[in-house]
């Protein structure tokens, strides 16, 4: 072996740590997985209480979740666009992620981050970056690192109280967005 070859091998071997350490960013409502001694504890008794769980997230149901991302890669589908449509709850967890045919990998990824920058702020992510262009304070202080601030996703709004959110990755902005709101109109009587 060359010594070109063995320093290679050393250093990513000495890389290694520093790069497995790398921060990462948890989307809403993501849990760590309990420590081991939870996992191979012996299941809980009959009758006994169940464990407490978080609050209620509000969101739509599933059935409407699922029927908004549909219309919304219906909707690009039909402009000849393959796209990913998330539709998230009213704080930003993932609800329904759905893939059109033919889109590239990681559509539901950017489609939940969008979704959740348009639930977080109530409105289009077209406006949300526009205000961080504008360097609003307020925007700023609240964009969230799992939030996607570009265009592509809009609220899910029912009697003024925003319920979620639909985000669409895979075309342009303003096509993602138009695809989104194709979605949110889909559903919006049954919100």
């Amino acid at each position: 072996m060359s010594r070109r070859a063995i320093f290679a091998a050393v250093s990513c071997v000495l890389a290694a740590p520093a790069m497995a350490q790398a921060p990462v960013t948890a989307l809403p409502g993501d849990m760590p997985p309990p420590p081991i001694s939870a996992m191979i504890a012996p299941p809980r008794p009959a009758g006994s209480p169940p464990p407490l769980m978080p609050d209620l997230v509000e969101g739509p149901s599933l059935v409407v979740a699922l029927a908004a991302a549909q219309a919304a890669i219906a909707q690009c589908a039909k402009d000849g666009l393959a796209v990913g449509a998330a539709v998230v709850g009213s704080q930003g967890n993932l609800l329904v992620g759905l893939t059109g045919d033919k889109a590239r990998p990681g559509r539901i990824f950017s489609g939940t981050r969008k979704a959740s920058a348009a639930a977080a702020f109530a409105v289009p992510t077209s406006v949300v970056q526009e205000r961080l262009r504008a360097q609003d304070g307020a925007t700023l202080a609240a964009f969230k690192p799992y939030m996607v601030g570009m265009p592509g996703a809009v609220p899910l709004i029912k009697g003024g109280r925003v319920l979620g959110g639909i985000g669409v990755s895979g075309a342009t902005g303003q096509q993602d967005e138009a695809c989104a709101a194709a979605g949110a109109a889909a559903v919006q009587g049954r919100l």
